[in-house]
């Protein structure tokens, strides 16, 4: 095993160590019945040439919170926090170039790649809208009534689902879908 693909390990040994963490955190607080059937919290990862300026949206724009951060041979890798829902953020293994044009032509991602529960999805919208931040698509109630959506855009070009839930709360998963 090469050092890089060691270093590579120890940042994903990391991001496990913390998710088992917060899943011991978070079933210590339920009775024995429901922390058999509470699910472990939600990730995602992102790639980003950006690295920087993506951790500072999420952290600043939605509110996450960085756990950890490494310079990695193949590039820096943050772990940020929110209500639960780690992100992982890593470095592109390049910097794209960046030409006057070239934020025309990015394409934003076709189906979101995060989906976020949040307590008012109207309120929240309103709040993301008076930070610049993109609206992909205002709030609108699903066909079924269960949620309440939106979507946005990261300050690359990640769609982000932001959701609320109509129905009873305590039915829906705290950690996402």
């Amino acid at each position: 095993m090469s050092a890089g693909q060691s270093t590579l390990s120890k940042g994903r040994r990391v991001l496990l160590a913390v998710q088992l963490a917060m899943a011991c955190l978070s079933l210590s607080a339920l009775s024995p019945a429901a922390a058999n059937s509470e699910p472990p919290p939600s990730s995602a990862s992102l790639r980003t040439p950006d690295f920087d300026e993506s951790v500072r949206w999420y952290r600043d724009k939605l509110g996450f919170r960085l756990l950890d951060s490494q310079n990695l041979v193949a590039g820096r890798k943050a772990v940020l926090e929110r209500s639960g829902f780690l992100l992982e953020i890593s470095e592109a293994d390049h910097i794209l170039q960046q030409e006057p044009e070239s934020t025309a032509s990015v394409q934003v991602t076709r189906v979101p790649v995060i989906s976020l529960l949040v307590p008012d999805v109207d309120l929240e919208v309103r709040r993301l809208g008076e930070a610049n931040v993109d609206i992909l698509q205002p709030p609108q109630d699903d066909l079924d009534g269960t949620y309440r959506t939106a979507q946005i855009r990261d300050y690359g070009r990640h769609r982000i689902e932001l959701r609320e839930p109509l129905d009873d709360p305590s039915r829906f998963n705290p950690m996402g879908r």
